[in-house]
Order: C-alpha cells, then structure tokens, then sequence
C-alpha cells in the first residue's frame, strides 16, 4: 500500500491534467451524466457519478469517461525514435516526435508530454517523454551528469581502430566547433563499432567527436539515458518505466 497521503482535487482540473480538452466540454460531460469515478475495480456497480465539476476526488483515481478510462498521465515515456523521425514537436512537411507522441495518445499529447532533449534526425534510440518540466531540466542539466549511452558504427578509414588511442583523445577532450567535449569509450568492437558515454548533449557532439578523432559515424544509437535501457524496444514503439526506473526518476526530481 502507498503510504504517501493521496491529495484531493477537483475533477475538472484533473481530466485537464490527464489531457481532456475545454473545461467547457468538461462542464457539460459531467452535467451530461457521463463522468464516473469507478472506486472499485472488481464492482462497477458501485461507480460513483460525478456530479459537479469541483466534486474532490483522489488525484489518482480511476475516472472514466463514456465508458473509456482517462490514465493519469506518466512522469516519463521511453520512445524508441526511428531514424528520420524529428526531434521536433511540431513540424510542416516532415513527421516528427509531435506525431509519434500523438498516435500514441492524444491525451498525452494535450497533457504537454514533452521530449528530453533531441537526437538528431539520422540518429535512432532512446527518446524520454516527459510531463514534469523541472525533471526534464535536471535531466538535461551538465550539472546533474546525467549518463547518456551511444553506440556508433564508424568509418575506418585509418585502418585498425586504436582502442587506448581513442578512450585516451576522448577522455581528453576532443575540440569541436562547439567546443571542446569529453566522453568515455567504454568498447571498440569488429574495429567499427564504437560504445561511449557522454554527459552534454550537444547538437551533433558525439558525431563531430568521432569524426575529428578519424572516424566519420555512419549510424548512431542512443542506448541509455541515466539508468533507463532502450532494451529491445522496437523502433517507433513507446513503454512505460519500470520500477526501478520510475524510483530513479523520482530521485532525480528530489
């Protein structure tokens, strides 16, 4: 049993907080009969009709509108982003994470889930959807050194990828055009792929890394993003935290 004291809301404002759009419409549900609070799942013969809007109910309770349940909305998503997939929540011509997310649910969509961060167009992986503002700052922040995991298939134009080499100019400090920016090789395997951790996210950082050490990226995947795994996701495919993750990024917020 939860132990943390559930507060009370309105239910008008929580089905606006689970992605219902216009309180009106909301208003005129309710006086319509069509909200329910179902208290037990096991009974619905005792779900309660709401019967006004400012009616207080716990903020996670069961809400159901016209027979379908409104979720409270998830502190985070994991998305695994296809290549060509915009980091963008909204975009004209080209289908972005706006999209993707909204095919998902419109609800979360309305809710203002948003993406942590970016990963660039031709990069596929771990994409973080979240509904908590200060959380995606912390998890962005260079100051919280959050770990983002990649891994890079690599040109070898030079012959045999020097592993010491490489962990030694990365751990360095590689000059960019953005700067100069470290990472931590973590593995060099079939002398073209290369595993590393970074804490920035700079546009193109890992890219331009690689390449300016001699190894031009041909594709790139984001596997991890502090201690949430992509796994075996599947591509354009979202899923919910697990425990373990969601006790993470709760100490996060903390």
């Amino acid at each position: 049993s939860n132990s943390k004291k559930v507060k009370l809301m309105r239910v008008d404002r929580i089905l606006v907080n689970r992605g219902m759009s216009g309180r009106k419409s909301i208003q005129k549900m309710i006086k319509e009969k069509r909200v329910e609070w179902a208290v037990d799942d096991d009974n619905p013969d005792n779900d309660i009709v709401i019967q006004k809007g400012d009616q207080k109910v716990p903020e996670n309770a069961q809400l159901v509108v016209d027979g379908y349940i409104i979720p409270p909305i998830p502190l985070l998503l994991v998305y695994h982003k296809p290549t060509d997939v915009l980091s963008a929540m909204k975009d004209n011509s080209r289908y972005c994470l706006g999209d993707a997310l909204m095919e998902k649910s419109p609800l979360l969509f309305n809710a203002g889930m948003h993406p942590v961060g970016r990963l660039d167009a031709d990069t596929s992986g771990l994409i973080l959807f979240s509904s908590d503002g200060a959380l995606t700052q912390r998890l962005l922040h260079p100051r919280h050194e959050v770990e983002k995991e990649y891994v890079a298939t690599v040109e070898t134009v030079e012959g045999e990828i020097n592993e010491d080499k490489l962990r030694e100019q990365l751990s360095r400090g590689v000059e960019t055009t953005e700067g100069v920016h470290t990472a931590q090789l973590l593995s060099v395997t079939d002398n073209d792929t290369v595993r590393l951790i970074v804490q920035e996210g700079k546009h193109r950082m890992v890219r331009r890394m690689l390449a300016n050490c001699g190894f031009p990226v041909i594709e790139l995947r984001r596997e991890r993003h502090g201690v949430v795994w992509l796994g075996d996701l599947e591509e354009g495919a979202f899923r919910d935290l697990n425990p373990e993750e969601l006790e993470w990024a709760e100490g996060v917020i903390d």
